[in-house]
Order: structure tokens, then sequence, then C-alpha cells
């Protein structure tokens, strides 16, 4: 029997990661925190108990911890809500987009713009995607160059006359 690979992989050298998702063991949440210092405060030396002033600074420092967190999570929704309003307001709205094709490197180069009307918005993926009339492509919501023809401003990009009424 031959051995034809020892790694878990076709390719020994391709780069791989891994992130550790967040669970109530890796997690200090504000109940485990009281837990934690109860029992050092239960375990602590007689001689030498802990500080008024370190414990309360604890207590601050886990009290704003929790208010980021809130407020992190809280921005994160509303910005998922800003752009879905906005996606869904430009329908109908006459938009110019990129239109880009892939690049040698694999990655995508604007190769012009195109001017049309928003007929549809897509929000089911993880960031919303439009259509415009006539034309079966869906753009990202980053593609989106500007609200009515502005394909004469781009620049060095250029146009690429094609334009869908």
């Amino acid at each position: 029997m031959a051995v034809t690979s020892i790694s878990g992989t076709d390719n020994p050298y391709a780069g791989s990661h891994y992130v550790a998702q967040s669970n109530d063991k890796n997690t200090l949440t504000i109940s485990s925190y009281i837990q934690l210092l109860a029992t050092q405060l239960q375990n602590q030396d007689m001689t030498n108990p802990m500080d008024n002033s370190d414990m309360m600074n604890q207590m601050t420092q886990m009290a704003m911890v929790q208010a980021l967190s809130t407020m992190t999570e809280s921005m994160a929704a509303n910005n998922v809500m800003n752009t879905t309003t906005y996606a869904a307001g430009m329908i109908g709205k006459e938009v110019t987009v990129a239109v880009t094709e892939a690049g040698e490197s694999g990655y995508e180069t604007l190769v012009g713009s195109k001017v049309g009307i928003v007929e549809s918005v897509n929000l089911s993926g993880s960031s919303p995607t439009f259509r415009l009339k006539d034309d079966p492509k869906d753009y990202p919501l980053s593609y989106l160059m500007g609200i009515g023809d502005v394909s004469d401003t781009i620049g060095d990009g250029g146009s690429s006359g094609e334009e869908l009424e």
C-alpha cells in the first residue's frame, strides 16, 4: 500500500486558519464575572484583603466592556437597517454602476460603467444586490457609482457607453 499523502489536504503548503467561535467557555459574561469575583473574595488572604478601589476598578471595567458590547451590537443592527432602507429606496431610480471583469490576478477590474433604472433589490444575501431593467446581472451595492447618470464624471475608468433605458 503506497502512501499518497501525509497531510489532511492535497496541498500541504496551503494556508489555513482557525477562528475560535464565542461560547460560554471562552467568553466572560457579567454573570461569570460576578461568579469569579465571589470566588476571589472567598479565597482571598485575610491578612492582605482585596483593596476596595481594586474591586471597584474591576467592576467598572466589566460594566464598560458590557456597555461597549451592547453598543457594538446596536450599531451593527442599525447599519444593516440603514443599508436595507437605502437599497430598497433605489427601486425606480436611474443609477450608474461599475462594470468589471476578472483581471489576470483574479481580482475584479473596472472596465467601464453602465447607466440604468433599478428594477429590483435582493435583500436575502449577506449584502444587498440590485438588478437594472433589461439586465440579468445582480450588482452588489458597492458597485453603485452614483444616483443618476454620472458616467461623464468618472475619469480614467471611462464609460462603456452602454446605457439601458
